[in-house]
């Protein structure tokens, strides 16, 4: 779509975008599109939050997480034309006190590592993992914790918090007014929130709950059987697994996602239980008031009542599943909520804004500009790609040419940047969905011609 004419481009991104939110049930989308250096379109769809009626525009701010990446390596290399980092330098040498625990993969990490995603570094984040997994250089590992790293010492070395120090060197100079790492409270409400659909944080609480708690309690019967010579369970047994297992589902889930993810599956689990519970005493207060059902508790003609019904729990339970899809809200992020890697929030058409400012070689100048493109490491081949990763940039080469990616996968956000420096083109996809992974690759192929997906295989 880049080389037709503006209209004819617009009115299919009108077509496709509308009617992919729709089938796969993204509330809201923004995007933009550059071509020849410059914005040529830009446009919000849908809604920023179910709960409310805010529109989504281009200027609506996403939690774009690892898309903050290219834009702080680019950060990074204007502090290398201004002399103040190396690429081959150690990391370490600009800090007077160490940040990773292991001092010799200390004394090798560089910018050059960091940047291209070969320092050794993991990518568990939201923990705060400052483990070395390999040698520096010598593998590829993509790593939001060696980006956490940078930030750090680009800090230190000017001497500024790193959202301010992004703010000065880069979001100013290219006109990003929204974009920020930190932002005032009363503008949190006005980010797009992040979508699920229900079933995913319910089971991702329940699933390794319900292992763990098989697991135990096989373990438990095989204690009675062997150890106290006893065929049959009791109760009270399993009690120990009952408490263990979800203990230990919570475990594995704040060291695999962290804190804040831990407390959201934990709240849609509980309330989904909750509902299950309440809709089944109601209907059971219901048929005991009608007297329809047994739930008085009481003897007639000669009979006991039951006071609750596992069956009919059990029929609410089945009934709920059929609700699995609702697309459900995520709680807003603080505004003080910082983290390199993740925390950044930005638009459509700030994220243009840098596309623009990338192609036209603005800050950095085209020399270094160019480094970041050329200095690539390959990583994986198929029929018709190789895809490798630059300082800073996931990279695609086929026939028709180079082209610049990065994706981000914050827990219901799902947001694209590409970039064709030969056209100097690009486009910028946002969505507020897990379910947007699909539309924004859609997008994205629709606009700058290879209808395969950017994403490693």
């Amino acid at each position: 779509m880049i080389a037709w004419p503006r209209a004819e481009m617009r009115h299919a991104l009108d077509y496709l975008v509308e009617r992919r939110m729709q089938e796969l049930g993204v509330p809201g989308v923004a995007l933009a599109v550059v071509s020849d250096g410059r914005i040529v379109y830009e446009k919000g769809y849908g809604i920023a939050d179910t709960d409310g009626d805010q529109p989504v525009t281009p200027n609506t701010l996403f939690e774009v997480g690892g898309l903050g990446l290219p834009l702080e390596a680019y950060a990074a290399m204007l502090m290398v034309r201004e002399r103040k980092m190396s690429l081959d330098e150690p990391l370490s040498q600009y800090l007077e006190t160490p940040w990773l625990p292991n001092r010799e993969a200390s004394r090798q990490i560089t910018l050059r590592h960091v940047l291209a995603h070969r320092s050794g570094l993991s990518d568990r984040v939201r923990l705060g993992s400052r483990s070395i997994d390999f040698e520096p250089g010598t593998n590829f590992r993509y790593s939001g914790m060696g980006y956490v790293y940078l930030a750090h010492v680009m800090s230190e070395i000017e001497g500024m918090p790193f959202d301010r120090l992004m703010r000065q060197k880069l979001f100013r100079p290219l006109g990003m007014s929204s974009s920020g790492y930190v932002i005032p409270e009363g503008l949190v409400n006005e980010v797009a929130r992040g979508h699920h659909a229900l079933w995913v944080p319910i089971l991702a609480f329940a699933g390794p709950m319900v292992a763990v708690f098989a697991v135990l309690a096989l373990a438990t019967f095989l204690v009675v059987r062997l150890g106290f010579h006893r065929l049959k369970l009791e109760p009270f047994d399993l009690v120990p697994a009952a408490v263990l297992a979800p203990l230990v589902s919570s475990i594995l889930l704040y060291y695999l996602q962290g804190g804040w993810a831990l407390i959201f599956c934990l709240g849609y689990f509980l309330a989904w239980l909750v509902a299950i519970v309440l809709i089944a005493a109601a209907i059971q207060y219901f048929r005991f008031v009608f007297g329809f059902g047994r739930s008085d508790g009481v003897v007639t003609r000669g009979v006991r009542r039951e006071a609750s019904s596992s069956f009919l729990f059990g029929v609410v339970f089945l009934a709920s599943l059929f609700f699995m899809g609702w697309q459900v809200p995520l709680p807003a992020r603080d505004g003080g909520d910082f983290n390199a890697a993740l925390s950044l929030r930005s638009s459509a058409h700030d994220l243009a804004l840098f596309v623009q400012g990338f192609v036209d070689g603005e800050l950095v100048g085209p020399p270094l500009r160019a480094s970041m493109v050329e200095n690539r490491t390959l990583i994986a081949e198929t029929r018709n790609d190789r895809f490798g990763w630059g300082l800073g940039f996931g990279t695609r080469e086929r026939e028709g040419g180079l082209t610049l990616w990065q994706t981000s996968a914050n827990i219901g956000m799902r947001g694209m940047m590409v970039i064709d420096p030969s056209r100097r083109s690009g486009v910028v996809v946002l969505t507020n969905s897990d379910r947007g992974k699909e539309l924004m690759q859609e997008v994205a192929e629709h606009v700058l011609g290879p209808e395969e997906p950017w994403q490693l295989p």
